[in-house]
Parts: C-alpha cells; sequence; structure tokens
C-alpha cells in the first residue's frame, strides 16, 4: 500500500490531509507532528486564547472523530532526527523508522531567538517567546501577576500581545530597533496609525531602539538602551520573527534558501518529495518570483494545494497573499505585496469608515493594505486582491472615491 507521509501537525498538515483524502482513499496517510496535541489554530493565541475568550478546543482545525473517520493517522509528541530522501524514510527520537512513498515538509518556522552579547543564562531562560499553545498558556498565566511587561519587537506577534496585556490592565513598553512598526511588510502610514492607537491605549514604544543590556533585579528585570534610556519589567516576552524550521535537512541535496525551495506545484528539488506552508520558499507565477510567506490563510491555501498535488491532480499554486491582524477594536488587513511600487492611492479618511491604501505599479494594483473599526475594510481588500489577480488597469478617482464600489472593475476586461 502507497504510504503518504506528512511531517509537521499544523495548519498546512491538517489541510493537505484532508485534502488528499478527498481525493486518494485508499493509500495509508499519516501525520507526524511534534506538539502533544491534533493540529490547531495559533492566530488565538496571541489574541482571544490569551483574554481567555476562547478555550483551546475551539482553536483545533478539526476534531479527533474527522481523524478517525478519514482513515488519518496523528502521530503526535515526536520529533523526526533524520530524514533518508534515497531511501525514503525517515527516524524519530523515540527511534521509530517510518518509510514513505510520498513526503510533505510542512514543519513551519521557528522563533528567532534574541541575541544579547553576555546576556545572563538565567534570564535567557526566563524570557518568553511566543509559538506553541504551552507558550501562550505561560504567558497568560504570567501576566496575571505581572505589572509591567517589556515586548521586544514590534511586528503582528508583538502587537497583538501588547494589545491583550493592555486589555489586561497591564502597563506595556514596546521595543523595535527598526524606524516603524510592522517594517517588513506593512505599509508606515498604517503602522503610524497603528503606533496612534496604541498610544492612546497606555502603551509605550521605543523605537529605532537596541538592547545594550538586560539585568535581573529580585524579581524584575532592568532593561538598557543604546539610547542610555533604562527600563523596567515584571515579564519579558520576545517576538522578533521567525525563520523556516529546516534545520534537519541541512546535510542533504534538498535545496533550501529562507526556506526550502518549491515550484508553483510544491514540488521540491527532491522528487515525491513537496513542501508547503512557512517552511517553503516557493515560486509564485503571478509576480514571477519565490516568496516565503507566513500567514494563517497562505499555511491553509498552500496545505490545499499541496494536497492535490500529491493526490496526482496537477494544481498551480497562485493565491494572492493576504494576512491579517486584529489589535484593540482594530482590524488590519493586507493582500498582495506592498512593495516595489510606483505610487500609492488612499481610500477613506478615518479609522472608524476605514482607510485602505493601494499600491500600484503600471495601473494595476500591487497591493492593498487597510484598517479599519471592526471589518470595515475587510471587502474593499477582498475586492482589491480579485483586481490584482485579474491585472485590471485602475484610475485614482476610481480608488480614493468611497462612494465608488470596487466591484465595478471587475466587470472591466482584463489589460
Amino acid at each position: 500500500m502507497k504510504h503518504i507521509i506528512i511531517l509537521g501537525g499544523g495548519q498546512t498538515g491538517a489541510y493537505a490531509a484532508k485534502e488528499i483524502r478527498k481525493i486518494d482513499t485508499r493509500s495509508k496517510l499519516t501525520i507526524i507532528s511534534e506538539e502533544k496535541s491534533l493540529p490547531y489554530e495559533r492566530p488565538p493565541l496571541s489574541k482571544d486564547f490569551l483574554l481567555e475568550k476562547i478555550s483551546f478546543e475551539k482553536c483545533l482545525f478539526f476534531a479527533n472523530e474527522f481523524y478517525q473517520e478519514n482513515n488519518i493517522d496523528v502521530i503526535t509528541n515526536e520529533r523526526i532526527i533524520k530524514v533518508d530522501f534515497k531511501n525514503k524514510y525517515l527516524i524519530s527520537n523515540k527511534n521509530n523508522k517510518f518509510n514513505y512513498n510520498k513526503l510533505l515538509i510542512a514543519t513551519g518556522s521557528t522563533n528567532r531567538k534574541l541575541q544579547i552579547e553576555n546576556l545572563d543564562q538565567r534570564v535567557s531562560e526566563e524570557i518568553i517567546y511566543l509559538r506553541d499553545v504551552d507558550d501562550s498558556r505561560e504567558i497568560k498565566k504570567k501576566l496575571k501577576s505581572a505589572k509591567k511587561i517589556i515586548i521586544i519587537g514590534g511586528g503582528f506577534i508583538g502587537l497583538e500581545i501588547a494589545s491583550a496585556a493592555s486589555q489586561l490592565g497591564k502597563k506595556v513598553s514596546v521595543i523595535e530597533m527598526a524606524k516603524q512598526l510592522m517594517g517588513r511588510v506593512i505599509p508606515v502610514q498604517i503602522a503610524d496609525t497603528v503606533r496612534d492607537i496604541h498610544e492612546k491605549n497606555g502603551n509605550e514604544f521605543y523605537l529605532d531602539a537596541k538592547i545594550k543590556k538586560i539585568t535581573k533585579i529580585d524579581n524584575s528585570y532592568e532593561i538598557l538602551l543604546d539610547t542610555k534610556v533604562c527600563l523596567s519589567a515584571d515579564l519579558i516576552i520576545v517576538g522578533i520573527g521567525s525563520k523556516p524550521n529546516t534545520s534537519i535537512f541541512t546535510d542533504n541535496d534538498l535545496k533550501i534558501d529562507n526556506g526550502i525551495i518549491t515550484d508553483e506545484f510544491c514540488q521540491t528539488s527532491i522528487p515525491d518529495v513537496y513542501a508547503a506552508g512557512d517552511v517553503s520558499n516557493f515560486y509564485h507565477p503571478f509576480y514571477g518570483i519565490n516568496m516565503r510567506l507566513e500567514s494563517f490563510k497562505h499555511a491553509q491555501n498552500h496545505g490545499n494545494n499541496a494536497g492535490k498535488n500529491i493526490a496526482n491532480i496537477k494544481t498551480l499554486y497562485k493565491e494572492i497573499p493576504w494576512m491579517w491582524s486584529d489589535q484593540f477594536n482594530l482590524n488590519l488587513q493586507m493582500t498582495g505585496i506592498c512593495t516595489n511600487y510606483e505610487s500609492f492611492i488612499q481610500r477613506g479618511n478615518n479609522i472608524e469608515e476605514g482607510i485602505v491604501y493601494f499600491f500600484i505599479k503600471n495601473r494595476k494594483i500591487r497591493g492593498a493594505c487597510g484598517l479599519g473599526v471592526g471589518g470595515k475594510i475587510g471587502r474593499d481588500i477582498r475586492l482589491a486582491g480579485k483586481i490584482s489577480e485579474k491585472n485590471i488597469k485602475v484610475t485614482k478617482e476610481i480608488l480614493s472615491d468611497k462612494n465608488i464600489k470596487l466591484n465595478k472593475l471587475l466587470n472591466k476586461e482584463p489589460l
């Protein structure tokens, strides 16, 4: 019997398994995961789960019955330590051997660690990173007693935790080495508005700042910045990005460059080996470049696509990127790529009605990013992605006027 193994028990792996089973009901199908539980959503870990608005059970993608009914074997709490692509087998930390015919690598990403010269080992061990549900539970537990929180990193994760901690009545300070928040992916116009909302809710920011030293004094910490500012806190949480989880593949022929290199069909450089989700640096035919994405929607879509291709339904992956973040009562969304543009156009004047920035090249939308209270900007962001995908030329008059519905553009022929 043909055996398909999915290495990684996250969203990509879960949805790949579901898609494979829609097409192939005969092959043996196994998910191998380091996690102790079934695959679950990660976005709530820095938001609703942290605020105790939802239980962990609500975060599961599928209940145990789904895997049983679809004959999907989920092996949890087992770490693969060796991969032999030539002979097609895996070895785990429990010395179990798994033979496969086709393999999907969905190992996701791992946290970047804080690098400070002469950082005390005890302090290093007490700093918290958010990657899985155990980390979120630890943060939730420590937030109950901590009063002053230092968050290192002004990206999505750091700001979402800052929002949650502020809503729990904590004094929050965010340290970011770049000159703006969310600087790698979010336009400065949106970043500055997000910062303003945080500050109105009491959060403090230290941008363009590097940490020189962290010292523990009794039960608190002192953080010295290169600007000579000294901050104190009861709890330090770090969110400074992540990197593809490829460490066990470095001594073989698998092509790796900021993730596992794949084509538009999730195929790697090794036959019968696929990769998808955060770990994959995939070719995107629409943009004509390789890219690596870390987002909820991409993990799901890429998993679906990998599942189809593994089940011999050759399917091109050309989804327009989309991501979101919830902070306080704000919803931030982005579609496409908001870089390498010629001009930008603003739609809306305040966050109550929603503000969207469209990034234009050759009179076409390359990307769009919006911010609004609740879901005010969701429809325009979704339509912007569709307009971009169809290569429809746009005008400033249409994009800037909120009285003109963007779906009117979808009736035009691509140019």
